[in-house]
């Protein structure tokens, strides 16, 4: 599966260091996960899904990846194109760390594509997640994230509010075994400065992880521990939102940030850092 491929299903589908804010109209109807889901009094064919899923891939698959996974366009894109890597398995959750299936598939991608790509993880609501079925996102890598610095051997890593780990990777001698391995080791970190599994969902499940956001690029990943998923109603970031790159459905969210300060806000939103922040 290539780029090219990639692009032109994504369009048609569609058819038929410092602050950045995107203005979207794309995210105003995205759903969040609700407490407590109404009762369905129908079937609408849009909203079909596999069973024990939240998620509706009817009409927006771009391709089977792996066995453990599928790729869809997203419905809510803030990018061209934003992508999906949905688990076949409907029942596998957000608030569950990830595994070798999840970064086997989403390495596979981020390799071939000839563009480059960064794939994300919100886990659990806290997290940023808007839906429980688990599911990572890929997109164009935005520019002058926070991470950015990594890009290059002798970059400089800025000095954020908030708690967060990473490592350079080896674009070549990378494997999915090798990035587990490295993920896992960050989970640990950030497992250390979070304050446990998220208890959002009214319960604690045995295999919650510590709410986190995971970025992985061809050069480097980076983990980092969440606290909550927003400030209020019109704050609130995903992964790669804590990195500096946010993005809002109204200029009345820009106004909001802006008055909230938001350096101020990622410090709330992650695990505040110790020593003076930016």
């Amino acid at each position: 599966m290539n780029e090219s491929f990639i692009l032109s299903e994504f369009d048609r589908l569609v058819t038929s260091g410092t602050f950045q804010f995107l203005l979207t109209s794309a995210l105003v109807n995205k759903p969040i996960i609700p407490l407590k889901p109404p009762a369905a009094n129908g079937i609408d064919v849009l909203d079909q899904k596999r069973e024990g899923s939240d998620i509706s891939t009817h009409g927006f698959e771009i391709g089977q990846i792996s066995t453990s996974h599928l790729l869809v366009a997203n419905r809510f894109s803030w990018a061209r194109p934003h992508l999906m890597l949905v688990t076949f398995d409907g029942y596998q959750r957000q608030y569950e760390g990830l595994g070798l299936n999840d970064i086997e598939s989403a390495w596979f991608l981020l390799s071939a594509l000839d563009t480059d790509y960064v794939a994300f993880y919100n886990c659990g609501q806290d997290g940023g997640c808007s839906r429980l079925h688990k599911h990572l996102q890929l997109m164009p890598t935005p520019p002058k994230l926070f991470a950015s610095f990594l890009d290059s051997k002798d970059g400089q890593p800025p000095r954020v509010p908030f708690e967060w780990f990473y490592r350079r990777l080896d674009p070549h001698g990378s494997t999915p075994q090798r990035l587990l391995e490295i993920y896992d080791h960050l989970l640990e970190q950030a497992t250390n400065k979070g304050r446990g599994p998220s208890e959002s969902f009214g319960t604690t499940p045995p295999n919650a992880a510590c709410p986190h956001n995971f970025i992985l690029t061809k050069r480097w990943m980076v983990v980092l521990p969440r606290q909550r998923a927003a400030i209020n109603k019109q704050a609130g970031v995903n992964a790669i939102g804590m990195l500096g790159y946010i993005v809002v459905a109204t200029k009345e969210e820009i106004d909001n940030w802006i008055r909230l300060g938001p350096t101020k806000s990622l410090r709330e939103l992650g695990v505040a850092r110790q020593e003076e922040a930016l």
